[in-house]
């Protein structure tokens, strides 16, 4: 059990909490939401004692884990260069004692792929008598597992607002035109394929989500892509194949950062560009759940063309009209929203062979 009563936080001038409370029963488990800043993996530290409070009366009944799921995972007794993500968690919370742990989780989804967060999601419906609180932007794991959220903050944060270059007019058939072809392309790292056979034809206003277990893959494609177009180079660095891009395709490519500062910078400029086509590199991997759900929303919004790889499920749901699993043998490919493609029989076969399951 945790009862916080008029929890007050000062550090330095800034005031973190204010007559701050929270009781969390014996097998409740609570989110954490709030945007940046607003001190929510403050308030952990502050629940497992390595910040203490300016003022006010913090008790917890039981023995405290604590597992970060950030990028810099706090898992420094493990050997994490031979380790995944998943496994490194299964690891950190192999054998609890639901009566006596109180578990604290900061970000725990963040690295995972839809496997590794739905082992995670089963996991803690198992324990229902652990006690959990946990910080997290990540909207599909909050509501499968947390009875209620507590919002710190201020909830107020500017939209992202995503403005567009001229659409290419429909062909004289009327048909949406093509974007972006891609024939057979082959690329390997370390004499291991990333990625192989991987073909597909792109129409303008399609917004397509790269998935999958092929980490490396995904990220390599995408990074493909931008290559293929900044350099005019129609393989892109690839082995084998052809990347075309048609004219008037107008292409931002945003990598991946791992700063929040640094993803803003990366859509401000988009307020002073003019593309119509968009390749993003894990867009919500360090943005809070405010500024994710705005850029959601601007995202909705936009028109052009875009091609996404990102862990957070609800974000792929809501943006995405177009799934492609890259795998090492090829893609599977199909023209829906992520609920369906995850539920769809035919695409689960289609998976398992590529991968050899």
């Amino acid at each position: 059990m945790i009862a916080i009563k008029n929890l007050a936080l000062m550090l330095g001038k800034h005031e973190i909490f204010s007559d701050f409370n929270l009781s969390v029963a014996r097998g409740e488990k609570v989110g954490i939401i709030g945007g940046e800043g607003a001190g929510k993996s403050t308030l952990l530290d502050i629940m497992a004692g390595r910040v203490l409070p300016t003022a006010g009366d913090v008790k917890i009944s039981g023995e405290v884990l604590s597992v970060n799921g950030s990028v810099y995972a706090d898992f420094s007794e493990l050997r994490m260069a031979e380790m995944s993500a998943i496994d490194k968690l299964k690891r950190a919370l192999r054998g609890l004692n639901d009566d006596e742990i109180i578990l604290l989780l900061d970000e725990p989804t963040k690295n995972l792929d839809a496997d590794g967060i739905e082992w995670l999601i089963n996991f803690l419906i198992r324990h229902e008598n652990l006690t959990c609180v946990v910080v997290s932007s990540d909207r599909y794991f909050l509501r499968r597992t947390c009875s209620r959220m507590i919002q710190l903050g201020n909830e107020n944060i500017a939209p992202i607002k995503i403005d567009c270059a001229q659409l290419l007019p429909p062909t004289p058939s009327g048909a949406v035109p093509i974007v972006l072809e891609a024939v057979n392309l082959f690329k390997t790292r370390d004499g291991e394929p990333l990625f192989k056979d991987v073909s597909f034809t792109i129409r303008q206003g399609q917004k397509v989500a790269f998935v999958g277990k092929n980490e490396r893959g995904k990220s390599k494609l995408l990074k493909t892509l931008a290559t293929a177009y900044q350099n005019g180079d129609e393989t892109g660095g690839c082995l084998r194949g052809r990347i075309k891009f048609s004219d008037g395709v107008k292409v931002f490519s945003m990598p991946r950062v791992y700063t929040g500062a640094a993803a803003k910078l990366e859509f401000d400029k988009l307020a002073f560009g003019t593309a119509n086509f968009l390749l993003l590199d894990n867009p919500t991997a360090c943005l809070d759940l405010p500024t994710i759900e705005s850029l959601e929303k601007s995202l909705v919004a936009f028109p052009g063309t875009i091609i996404f790889v990102d862990e957070d499920r609800a974000f792929i749901e809501a943006i995405a009209n177009r799934i492609m699993d890259i795998t090492t043998q090829g893609t599977v490919d199909r023209i829906s929203t992520y609920e369906d493609f995850l539920a769809n029989e035919t695409v689960r076969l289609q998976i398992r062979d590529k991968y050899k399951l």
